[in-house]
């Protein structure tokens, strides 16, 4: 699989933290020239460029907030090519409806969803042109089976696996598979804030595999969606929470 990724150009965003940041590990460890796209947090940028000094050459950092159109335009203009898009970006608000501030709720909707929905609109001239073209958006079991307390971001990641499948009718004419990622509750300072190690060991007990998901379970099918191997596979949500869903 070295061989197939090998100087292709991937774009991720929200790389630098949690599920994105392993996705970029993986893909420059098989020779990809990887973009990473952040938010705001310069910590989490300086952070990353270090644990990646190794793969400097093939890194480039992009500063833009997804959820705005003219931030992702800039964005795009610094990019040449693109091979391969990962929509991974996304927030989170917890709180009861009637207690939800309606700003709150855009933020949810505006980087989860519509911030995927720029991002891949102002990408798909790149991957045209591209043999190789492909797109993976990150989603959530949440998108699937909805809880408490998450109105916004369960509306948001079922609006991703629907615009994922949209995608994929519209973009089969040019070549370009498009797919989503499901996970389940997966070990990422995001996920697990505000859980206490109680909370967590329940959740890790009541999964049918007795753990919690890594990073690296995502990115593992990332990469697989991406190559060469899942050739034939598109428009599809693969969930990916250790069976919690069959509960």
């Amino acid at each position: 699989m070295e061989s197939y990724f090998k100087d292709k150009i991937v774009l991720v965003t929200g790389g630098t933290s949690g599920i994105g940041r392993e996705i970029a590990k993986q893909l420059l460890e098989k020779g990809c020239k990887v973009i990473i796209n952040y938010g705001h947090n310069e910590e989490l940028f300086e952070e990353t460029k270090n644990e990646f000094i190794d793969y400097i050459e093939n890194i480039k950092f992009i500063k833009a907030d997804i959820s705005n159109e003219n931030e992702v335009i800039k964005m795009f203009e610094q990019i040449d090519s693109l091979d391969y898009l990962v929509n991974n970006a996304g927030t989170n608000i917890d709180g009861f409806i009637e207690h939800f501030e309606v700003d709150d709720f855009k933020k949810v909707v505006n980087v989860n969803l519509i911030g995927k929905f720029i991002c891949t609109k102002y990408a798909i001239p790149l991957l045209k042109n591209s043999k190789t073209p492909s797109i993976v958006n990150i989603a959530s079991r949440l998108g699937v089976k909805s809880c408490i307390e998450a109105s916004a971001y369960c509306a948001a990641e079922a609006g991703i696996i629907n615009f994922t499948e949209t995608c994929a009718l519209e973009f089969s004419k040019y070549g370009i598979r498009v797919n989503a990622i499901s996970p389940g509750l997966t070990k990422t300072p995001l996920a697990l804030k505000g859980w206490s190690e109680e909370e967590r060991k329940r959740q890790e007990e009541n999964n049918p595999l007795k753990r919690l998901g890594e990073t690296a379970d995502i990115a593992n099918t990332v990469l697989f969606l991406l190559s060469d191997r899942a050739g034939y596979i598109n428009g599809q949500n693969i969930i990916i929470d250790g069976g919690a869903i069959l509960k």
